[in-house]
């Protein structure tokens, strides 16, 4: 049967994926006004998560995006990919074909040597996010996703996590992903919406403020139309 249509870019990174058919204008606001909310996070806050996840919301909140719920947690879970915790957290948000979405959005970016420009930008993205180390024996990180819904709600979730085999792009769909033991949220959930008249207003200071990362920071991953 069909997979269900899904678009995938990576904003600095960071994986953002579309779910439904979108406008092409519509994909483009997202894109750029998350894309300077991450920039804005990242260039003053890239130790700490909390701080980093308040400068992410902050900024893209003061440029169109209307927040409907906010939610920061902690979960307890091991040997879990990324994949399965944002089912979690997400709960009965996501549909069923969302999730399947989602799921096809991960493969295709793990499919050896198809998309290794921004398998690499991912990689280097989740190596950028770590910090302190949890021990010896463990790497702990975090990663920030972003998905577009159908009808046009969209949900940004940060987790932090530990890993003993290493950051890297396994993390998407395999179980090797533990809660850190430091008792403090370790899951961040935005539900938002953009506000198109207020953007309208902004969109010519967002790109301009994002300057050539428009180019360089957002990367189209291609996808099929059906995944084997």
């Amino acid at each position: 049967m069909p997979t269900p249509s899904f678009d995938i870019y990576l904003v600095n990174g960071s994986i953002t994926a579309f779910c439904g058919p979108h406008a092409e204008s519509f994909k483009n606001d997202i894109l750029n006004s998350s894309l300077l909310g991450e920039l804005a996070s990242t260039s003053k806050h890239s130790d700490n998560q909390d701080a980093l996840w308040a400068g992410y919301v902050d900024t893209v909140s003061k440029i169109g995006w209307i927040t409907k719920s906010r939610e920061l947690k902690r979960q307890e879970f091991s040997a879990k990919s990324l994949l399965k915790i944002i089912e979690t957290t997400t709960g009965n948000t996501l549909t069923k074909e969302e999730k399947q979405g989602l799921l096809n959005a991960f493969l295709q970016l793990k499919k050896p040597g198809s998309q290794s420009q921004a398998t690499k930008a991912m990689i280097d993205k989740l190596q950028a996010n770590t910090f302190a180390p949890c021990d010896e024996t463990n790497a702990c990180a975090s990663a920030r996703l972003t998905i577009v819904r159908s009808n046009a709600s969209i949900i940004t979730l940060q987790v932090a996590f530990k890993s003993a085999q290493g950051i890297g792009i396994d993390i998407l769909d395999q179980p090797v992903l533990d809660a850190i033991k430091d008792g403090k949220p370790n899951t961040w959930l935005l539900v938002s919406s953009l506000d198109a008249r207020q953007y309208d207003n902004l969109r010519a200071t967002v790109i301009k403020k994002i300057g050539h990362h428009i180019d360089t920071d957002l990367l189209h991953v291609p996808t099929p139309s059906r995944l084997a």
